[in-house]
């Protein structure tokens, strides 16, 4: 993907006005084969139907804008045997440059070889799929529920790691849900993460929403601050790349340091932080054509696209969407959503300063890797060891 194709957003920066969604969530399905107990659909225990179909979906992309990223989610979205298709045609009616699809990696064949056809039809689109492990073996499966679902996850991330190797803007990451039922073994299971399976992207998602059980929103932020402490220091070190296939790879990087920052003092704080830009930069829309600002806030829906001929335009700046907006704005909504964060801190002038920070000191980590590899890096042998092995 060109640079133009990101840059092309910039003045988003400073004028937000009549603007389309940049950041596109779309619950492709809210069926899933899981049964994890942070789930944000947890609450939901009929499989939904009706969902919407390709010739509807169709209808719709063709009446939004261009976007920056477009995330199809779930549920598990890879159970939809026509995902592929769905991402073509976001990436044909609305540029979308950025993909990112989250999986519990249990349908191994169907994501790759979903994946290697996206990848084919979209050669020029900055792909990712994020495969959730939150767990080690059996304690994985515990959270989700699921018996097996570890080995899979794990079979899954090696096939697409296979996968990374032939595609130059495909890249691989393990996203970690964080919550009461992990909170005490995160650190060890960052230690597997690298040890065994020489991740090198990590990213994690707090638990939020209305999950099935309640209680694993009860988690101890702490916890969540000392993992990212050893993401940040495995970061600067370069033992974890992050992205590095695609344009401004180490701004988003630099912003994944900064991120959880806001989301701990959010948490510890219990207020709003920054503005949020739901419902003007970042819009979500569940499978059945419920368009809404955010997906953390089902009650603030603005309209079903479906009661508008499919004309996404309409909802989005309808009488009902304006009062949202108003209400996300006077009230200064806030919560710890990680995805509408991101357009949150990237599109807010006033916040990009620490992004501007941390991506210096991304950059300097990476000279001095160049210079003293076996210092900065820790390589053993050609290999990065974990900094908190040592």
């Amino acid at each position: 993907m060109s640079v133009w194709n990101y840059l092309k957003y910039t003045p988003r920066m400073f004028y937000k006005r009549g603007a389309m969604p940049l950041y596109f969530v779309f619950f492709v399905t809210e069926n899933c084969n899981a049964h994890c107990s942070h789930c944000l659909l947890g609450q939901r225990t009929e499989w939904v139907k009706d969902e919407l179909t390709v010739d509807e979906i169709e209808k719709i992309s063709a009446s939004m804008g261009d976007m920056l990223f477009f995330t199809p989610t779930g549920g598990e979205p890879f159970i939809r045997k026509d995902l592929a298709e769905i991402v073509h045609i976001f990436k044909v009616n609305n540029h979308a440059a950025n993909v990112g699809i989250p999986t519990n990696g249990s349908l191994t064949g169907r994501i790759v070889e979903t994946t290697e056809t996206m990848l084919r039809q979209n050669p020029n689109i900055d792909l990712h799929i994020d495969v959730s492990i939150d767990g080690i073996g059996e304690d994985h499966d515990r959270i989700r529920n699921t018996p097996g679902l570890f080995d899979k996850a794990v079979h899954t991330y090696k096939e697409l790691r296979r996968l990374e190797k032939h595609y130059p803007n495909f890249s691989v990451c393990v996203q970690i849900t964080v919550s009461a039922l992990n909170q005490d073994r995160l650190l060890p299971l960052y230690d597997y993460l690298g040890k065994e399976l020489g991740v090198n992207t990590v990213f994690t998602l707090l638990t939020r929403g209305e999950p099935a059980d309640p209680m694993t929103k009860d988690f101890d932020i702490a916890r969540y601050e000392e993992l990212h402490r050893a993401l940040e220091r495995d970061n600067k070190a370069r033992i974890l790349s992050g992205y590095y296939k695609m344009p401004f790879s180490d701004v988003l990087n630099a912003k994944r340091i900064v991120r959880p920052r806001i989301i701990a003092k959010t948490v510890r704080e219990n207020r709003y932080q920054i503005p949020c830009y739901a419902g003007t930069l970042g819009g979500a829309m569940f499978s059945r054509g419920q368009v809404l600002p955010c997906e953390v806030r089902p009650d603030r829906m603005i309209a079903n696209v479906r009661d508008y001929d499919y004309d996404f335009g309409k909802v989005w700046f309808s009488r009902r969407a304006d009062e949202m907006r108003r209400d996300i704005r006077e009230t200064k909504c806030f919560c710890t959503y990680e995805c509408f964060l991101t357009v949150n801190i990237l599109f807010n002038p006033l916040v990009l300063p620490q992004v501007f920070k941390e991506y210096l000191a991304l950059k300097a980590a990476k000279v001095r890797h160049r210079i003293s590899p076996l210092e900065s890096g820790r390589l053993h042998d050609g290999v990065a060891t974990p900094a908190h092995e040592e």
